[in-house]
């Protein structure tokens, strides 16, 4: 069964080539349109602006790919953001130590994860619905918390694992890396991993095939949501501050984010982490262009939500080429 897992999530692959190379080509018309358009765009300077810019979602995005090819969806981690920013501000303020509040507020953001996870299984809550919930719940909490206002005054030793720098690159952009092309080669290699295929694509087949279904959806709601969590941290010390709008609306970038990568939305087990950072890096060189060209905010929700409805267009016309386990 181990090697069908592995097999499936080989041939997985190899059917999003094809997706993957169009999502590239896009990709290089877009620098070369902008190129053309500003002699900025393709500078380093505006690299880091597009990096940075994106890195917190790009964090959260990963953790997003499991919950989806796992068949989820996980709608709180932009609250789950704000509440781990400013649940480590406060912390911080209390003159704890900057280790334990890392502990501290991860815990407490993959307990969340757990809950959501707790509300599927046991339950039996849709993802969407219970993790709809669960975000209006703690984006109040962080709100109730805060009283709407700004938590600041963290040390540089805090503030500088969201601003410190590498070799001149941010920590944030390093840590994104290391995270990313980790995971994906978990995915595409270990066999723990691999089962998430499976388990998308048909979790009953796979619950009667032996796997341990509901632990490995423990297992994705709580890492989307320790992720978050680290997303969190990372924008208060990026910002030097911590605030409840922090995160507003992410979780449909992320989403988008994913979903333009080739995970399908559809049903569970049809993506990878590469089409992911594609997808990732789509969304932020597209939100740069934006803004460099004076285009209006509302005009990108629009374009967002166009991506979105084409990413799961494209994912139902690959049902028929997926391969059965």
């Amino acid at each position: 069964m181990i090697d069908r897992i592995t097999q499936y999530g080989k041939r997985q692959a190899v059917v999003f080539g094809l997706h993957n190379s169009a999502l590239m080509a896009v990709i290089v018309l877009l620098i070369a349109g902008m190129t053309l358009r500003s002699p900025y765009f393709l500078t380093f300077a505006n690299f880091e602006v597009i990096m940075t810019g994106f890195v917190l979602e790009a964090i959260m995005a990963v953790g997003m790919t499991f919950v989806i090819l796992s068949g989820g969806i996980d709608l709180s981690v932009s609250s789950v953001l704000p509440l781990s920013a400013i649940l480590a501000g406060f912390m911080l303020n209390m003159g704890l130590p900057i280790v334990l509040v890392i502990l501290i507020t991860l815990v407490v953001a993959t307990s969340i994860g757990f809950f959501n996870a707790f509300l599927k299984i046991v339950l039996d809550v849709h993802p969407f619905i219970a993790t709809l919930a669960t975000m209006l719940t703690v984006r109040g909490l962080a709100l109730a918390m805060s009283r709407g206002e700004n938590i600041s005054g963290f040390s540089t030793a805090f503030t500088n694992i969201g601003q410190g720098r590498l070799f001149n690159i941010p920590y944030t952009i390093l840590f994104f890396a290391v995270l990313i092309f980790s995971m994906g080669y978990l995915l595409k290699n270990h066999r723990f991993f691999q089962q998430v295929y499976f388990i998308g694509y048909n979790p009953k087949a796979a619950m009667l095939s032996g796997l341990k279904v509901n632990r490995f959806f423990l297992f994705v709601f709580g890492f989307s949501a320790f992720l978050a969590g680290v997303a969190g941290i990372l924008a208060a010390a990026q910002y030097g501050a911590a605030h409840n709008s922090y995160g507003i609306g992410s979780e449909l970038r992320v989403i988008t984010a994913v979903a333009i990568g080739g995970t399908s939305m559809v049903r569970g087990g049809t993506g990878t982490m590469f089409g992911t950072l594609l997808g990732i890096t789509f969304m932020a060189i597209l939100s740069n262009a934006f803004m460099m060209s004076g285009i209006s905010t509302y005009w990108q929700d629009i374009v967002t939500g166009v991506m979105l409805l084409l990413a799961i267009l494209a994912a139902e016309s690959l049902k028929g080429k997926q391969v059965a386990v």
